[in-house]
């Protein structure tokens, strides 16, 4: 049977081990932990009594976890060089894209037929996507397709006025009901984007649509269609009115 005598010594040495362990700041041991990395290495032994508890709930050893992170860390990495990877391939194909139809706008005369020509040479190196193809104020000596002519009715259109007589300046992304109505054949548009064609002002717009509803989106990267913006402005302002 236990006495009172032992009960009061064994609580008074319970007091006593509390108050010979000093209060440690769990920041100061990270600090030093982050400090001395080879710690553990010393003292191996302590991984062993070290356990982590996992997020889906079973304890793991410190060891382990550490693996756990790594390979998901790893596993981040190789999403974002595969990611970066896909980036390159697609700025390749779009940088041998520009290179064809510059050479092609270079050999297409400015006959009266221009303008289809160029509107099948833009369909021919586009095939996966809904071309069209828009110009404001062509001289009468050049042959415009309807569906490629700005009319002044079309202005009434909130798209064409901001595009024309707003004279926006900045590629414009397309989502929307509204969307399939800007394109001639009127079916599986999801996404498109809006190339602005000008000299001073615009004068036209190159619509592109995809029916992949991510393929053309707010704060992607510009750059290529700026280019074409570029050459295309650059071939087709000597059709404007004088």
């Amino acid at each position: 049977m236990t006495t009172k005598t032992e009960v009061h010594a064994s609580a008074n040495a319970s007091t006593r081990r509390s108050e010979a362990v000093p209060f440690i700041d769990p920041s100061a041991v990270k600090d030093y932990l982050l400090q001395h990395p080879e710690f553990f290495n010393q003292h191996p032994a302590l991984l062993r009594d070290i356990d982590i508890k996992h997020e889906s709930g079973a304890a793991v050893s410190l060891v382990e976890r550490q693996i756990q992170l790594l390979r998901d860390k790893n596993g981040s990495l190789e999403k974002k060089i595969l990611h970066l990877v896909q980036i390159a391939q697609d700025n390749e194909v779009l940088e041998e894209q520009l290179h064809r139809i510059a050479r092609r706008l270079i050999e297409i005369d400015h006959n009266k037929n221009i303008v289809p020509i160029i509107n099948d040479l833009l369909n021919n190196e586009f095939p996966s996507l809904q071309i069209r193809l828009s110009l404001y104020g062509v001289a009468p000596e050049y042959t415009v397709p309807v569906e490629n002519n700005i009319t002044a009715a079309d202005l009434d259109h909130v798209f064409y006025k901001q595009v024309i007589q707003e004279n926006c300046r900045d590629c414009i992304f397309l989502h929307g009901k509204g969307l399939v109505d800007l394109f001639v054949r009127r079916v599986d548009v999801k996404s498109g984007v809006a190339i602005l064609l000008r000299t001073n002002k615009n004068f036209g717009v190159l619509l592109l649509g995809s029916s992949n509803e991510n393929r053309f989106y707010e704060g992607m990267g510009t750059l290529f269609l700026e280019y074409l913006s570029d050459l295309l402005s650059r071939k087709l302002k000597k059709l404007l009115k004088q």
